[in-house]
C-alpha cells in the first residue's frame, strides 16, 4: 500500500470560466497535478460538499490553484488548515483567497455581504494587462515572464536561492492589503505584490501570485513539499 505512506495533498476545486468548461478546466488543473506528482506526492481531488471536512482529514497539506473566481468554502479550508497548522500553499487566485482570508478570519460572521466587502478590500484588478499577457496554449509561454524582487529572509528565497528571479505571472487582479497574520516575501518590478507567508514559522502557509506549475523547475512546488517532509 504505498499511496499510505505518500505525502497526500489535497487540490481544491477551481472556477474558471472557459468554453468547453469541463475539458478545459481539467486541462487546467493537470499542471498542478502533474507538479506534485513529479514529487512523489499523491494529490487528492477535493470536492466541495457535505463530506469536505472528512476529505481534509486524509490530506498532509492543501494547495489552492489558480482560477477566475474565488470559492467561498476555500475560507472554511484555511479555517481549517489555520487551526491545524497544516501547510497551505495557494498560487495567483488562491494566493488571493489567503489574503482575504487574513482578514475574513477577524470577523464574527462570515456573511455574503462581509465576504464580498473583504474581497472587494483586499484583491483589486490590474490597471492594464501587464500582467495578464499569456495566452493559455502551448508554445508562448515566456509572454508571460515578469522579474520579482524577493525578501532574503523568507521561505521563498530559500526555494530559489536568489533574490531576484524570473517568474511567469497570468493574472488580472492583485493583492493590495494583508493582515497582521501574513508578510510580504516578494514584489515584481512594477510593484505588484508576488508572494506572502505567515508570520508564525510553525505554520507552512505561502502564496504565490505567479505560477510556478508553469516552470520547468518547479522551485516553489518543490520546496514547499520538502518543507513538509522535514516537519
Amino acid at each position: 500500500m504505498i499511496f499510505l505512506k505518500q505525502i497526500k495533498v489535497g487540490v481544491f476545486p477551481t472556477i474558471k470560466q472557459m468554453d468547453n468548461s469541463y475539458l478545459k478546466s481539467y486541462e487546467y488543473l493537470d499542471r498542478y497535478l502533474s507538479s506534485l506528482i513529479n514529487q512523489g506526492v499523491m494529490p487528492v481531488l477535493l470536492i466541495a460538499n457535505d463530506f469536505l471536512k472528512f476529505q481534509l482529514d486524509l490530506c498532509d497539506a492543501i494547495l489552492i490553484p489558480g482560477g477566475d473566481e474565488i470559492n467561498p468554502l476555500i475560507y472554511d479550508v484555511l479555517d481549517y488548515a489555520y487551526e491545524r497548522k497544516m501547510p497551505v500553499l495557494g498560487i495567483c487566485m488562491g494566493m488571493q483567497a489567503i489574503c482575504v482570508y487574513s482578514k475574513l478570519r477577524n470577523e464574527k460572521e462570515w456573511t455574503k455581504e462581509k465576504i464580498k466587502e473583504i474581497e472587494d478590500f483586499v484583491v483589486k484588478p490590474l490597471k492594464d494587462d501587464s500582467h495578464n499577457k499569456l495566452i493559455f496554449k502551448k508554445g508562448n509561454l515566456d509572454e508571460a515572464n515578469k522579474e520579482i524582487f524577493i525578501e532574503p529572509s523568507s521561505r521563498i528565497y530559500r526555494y530559489f536561492g536568489c533574490q531576484k528571479v524570473t517568474v511567469r505571472c497570468f493574472h488580472k487582479d492583485s493583492v493590495g492589503h494583508i493582515d497582521k497574520i501574513l508578510k510580504v516575501t516578494s514584489f515584481s518590478n512594477d510593484g505588484i505584490l508576488e508572494s506572502v507567508e505567515s508570520v508564525d514559522d510553525d505554520w507552512l502557509l505561502l502564496g504565490v501570485q505567479f505560477h510556478p506549475e508553469l516552470s520547468t523547475d518547479n522551485l516553489v512546488i518543490k520546496g514547499f513539499i520538502n518543507d513538509i517532509k522535514k516537519e
